[in-house]
């Protein structure tokens, strides 16, 4: 039996997209995690230029040969980023957008859900979890607990920690912002998620 042009053509995408759908099943979270010495590890609030804007910065002690950062005061606590003053290359590391740094949660890559922002909010600059597209609820991550002019350390909420992402058993440069527990169950217990950002 001769099917019609339209018939064909439904026949061919039904085809295409069983054909698909196991191959972006079994590739849907391909990353996994590795644990980290969480003091090698910093989340800055970095000014962005002449603004009153801030961005994060993810700074990792590679090697110990030089500092690659400084730390003074407290509450908050200014950094002074050292390795802008030297060839930081095999010492430090600096991821500073999405593609170096993401949010994980429960086991599960947020990456192409959540953006990572600064947000400033009563006198502090507050690390939030902001859902790419939607109106899904957002999640605070950490704070500096107050503001100077520079650098200035994210303290991350108990629950977070940095780790690194892999691949295959390979270890690879981005950091993930981790989280043991799911969202919905952060979002259940109503931690680090304040009622006013539903």
């Amino acid at each position: 039996m001769k099917l019609s042009l339209p018939l064909q053509f439904a026949a061919l995408a039904a085809a295409v997209l069983s054909a698909l759908t196991p191959f972006e099943s079994a590739t849907a979270n391909p990353f996994e995690q590795a644990e980290v010495i969480q003091e090698d590890f910093i989340a800055i609030a970095a000014p962005v230029g002449q603004t009153t804007k801030y961005q994060l910065l993810v700074l990792e002690q590679l090697s110990p040969d030089r500092l690659c950062w400084n730390e003074s005061g407290v509450n908050p606590i200014a950094v002074d980023p050292l390795l802008l003053q030297f060839d930081f290359t095999g010492i430090c590391g600096r991821s500073t957008d999405s593609n170096g740094y993401s949010i994980r949660m429960g086991g599960q890559d947020l990456g192409l859900n959540y953006d990572l922002r600064i947000v400033q909010r009563d006198g502090d600059l507050l690390l939030v979890g902001v859902p790419i597209r939607g109106d899904g609820a957002r999640i605070e991550i950490g704070r500096t607990n107050g503001v100077v002019s520079g650098f200035v350390k994210i303290v991350l909420h108990p629950g977070w920690r940095f780790t690194k992402r892999t691949y295959q058993g390979q270890t690879l440069g981005h950091v993930y912002l981790t989280h043991d527990l799911t969202l919905s169950e952060v979002l259940a217990r109503g931690a680090n998620a304040p009622s006013a950002w539903r």
